[in-house]
């Protein structure tokens, strides 16, 4: 299996890449002093020791917190860097900065805009699937048009956060310090790892993953997820099975589940109690028997919108009980758009782009954006146990246990666990803490947002 490995930092375990974005966990490592991808680069690692570290012990056992100066000596932590070449600061001035690329950012570019992004064309680049009320090749074809069009106006950068002088931004040549009018942000979401049983083994990837690098090798998949994003990423597969967990409500239009129908995609309401690898793949057991194999296991949950590029910037979010996403409010001189408010579909993300949208697509196309109903758990939870912070190596017991102590919020069980502390600085496990406490408040997402070269 192409697909790289890592060991954990605190009990060693062996853990598959499944994400492919900078800054989320263990995209990028440290290798001799360098910054190395290991999603384009193969990397495997293998551990022949196991620590059994949980919080609980840590906090309960005298002996174990004493000894914890030594245990760090097994921890996977760089010995070196190699000091970068230094890049020289820009200050711009402009009326309209959109952050953020794909259907949306691209719609609202115009002649008075400045658009910076990571990724010009997003998911509808890779995404197969059908979308409703116009062809996906029609669409890609405005937003290469769009992209032609305003060429001059694009620049590839990545938001590295909010400070007093202005919205920094890196580029592959220098830092971009831009003090915008306006502005709008279309940064978009991504999918999250569920938790279940030995959930990070090789072989669990990531929507973004499978659809970017993985989809033509892997023709039969199992996807994890209980939306329209979960449908899109079945779509793009020869074979897939869907699984959900019991006790969620399937959130999908009536638009997608009619496809899933016609290309006989089977959809399985059960939780998961152990995944093991085989000669072909991987195999899904889950609690009611049945075994479901595949060739990969694609986590499309639901699309988390990143949260800490608009609440760095300055917006306030709530908390959506019917999808478990934290979505930002828009003000008036600052407005999220597309994925970046928690939409799935490509029509409608084009829609809020060009300041389109309406009630009625909304509720045809986008079931469950606005907050209609109230799942029984977070539907992250595939199982009764699980890692949930793949940075710091923590796990289900270790959330558990902090919110038993009366913790339960987010920044609780940060404080008593760690979690939201590693290299991805919880764009990743704040999110699934705050779906399996129903928080209404993450961590604070503070500047700088990513590593910076120095």
């Amino acid at each position: 299996m192409d697909i790289s490995t890592i060991v954990s930092k605190r009990k060693r375990r062996v853990i598959g890449i499944s994400y492919i974005e900078p800054g989320l966990p263990h995209v990028e490592i440290m290798l001799n002093g360098k910054k190395i991808n290991i999603v384009d680069t193969s990397h495997i690692e293998n551990s022949y020791i196991r620590l059994p570290f949980n919080v609980k012990l840590f906090h309960k056992n005298f002996i174990v917190r004493k000894l914890s100066i030594t245990l760090s000596k097994f921890q996977k932590l760089p010995d070196r860097y190699i000091e970068n070449k230094k890049k020289e600061i820009k200050r711009i001035e402009v009326e309209r900065l959109i952050i953020g690329g794909g259907t949306s950012g691209l719609s609202a570019l115009d002649k008075n805009s400045l658009l910076i992004t990571r990724e010009i064309l997003g998911d509808i680049e890779f995404d197969e699937s059908l979308i409703p009320e116009i062809e996906r090749e029609e669409l890609l074809s405005k937003m290469k048009e769009k992209v032609k069009e305003y060429e001059s106006r694009i620049i590839n950068g990545n938001f590295i956060g909010k400070f007093d002088e202005g919205l920094l931004f890196e580029t592959d040549y220098n830092y971009l310090l831009v003090n915008p009018k306006e502005i709008i942000i279309g940064v978009g979401g991504r999918t999250l790892r569920p938790i279940f049983k030995k959930n990070f083994i090789q072989g669990i990837v990531s929507r973004e993953l499978y659809l970017k690098r993985l989809k033509d090798k892997y023709n039969n998949i199992i996807v994890l997820g209980f939306t329209n994003i979960t449908a899109r990423t079945a779509l793009n597969a020869k074979k897939a099975t869907i699984i959900y967990p019991k006790g969620i409500k399937l959130i999908m239009s009536n638009f997608y589940k009619k496809l899933i129908e016609e290309e006989g995609i089977e959809i399985v309401n059960d939780d998961i109690i152990d995944i093991k690898r085989n000669k072909d793949g991987i195999k899904v057991i889950t609690k009611d028997g049945r075994t479901i194999q595949g060739q990969l296991v694609v986590f499309s949950v639901t699309k988390q919108p990143r949260i800490e590029v608009t609440y760095n910037i300055g917006l306030n979010y709530k908390f959506n009980r019917s999808l478990h996403i934290y979505q930002p409010e828009s003000n008036e001189a600052i407005k999220a758009i597309g994925g970046t408010l928690g939409i799935m579909d490509e029509y409608v993300s084009y829609l809020s782009g060009i300041n389109s949208l309406d009630q009625r697509v909304i509720k045809e196309y986008e079931p469950g954006l606005i907050d209609s109903l109230t799942q029984e758990k977070s539907p992250y939870l595939f199982g009764d146990s699980g890692m949930v912070c793949e940075c710091e190596d923590l796990d289900l017991e270790d959330v558990s246990f902090a919110i038993q102590l009366g913790f339960n919020n987010v920044e609780g069980i940060k404080r008593i666990t760690g979690l939201g502390t590693g290299v991805c600085q919880g764009k990743v496990c704040s999110y699934l803490a705050g779906s399996l406490t129903e928080s209404n408040t993450l961590i604070s997402f503070r500047s700088p947002l990513y590593p910076v070269s120095l």
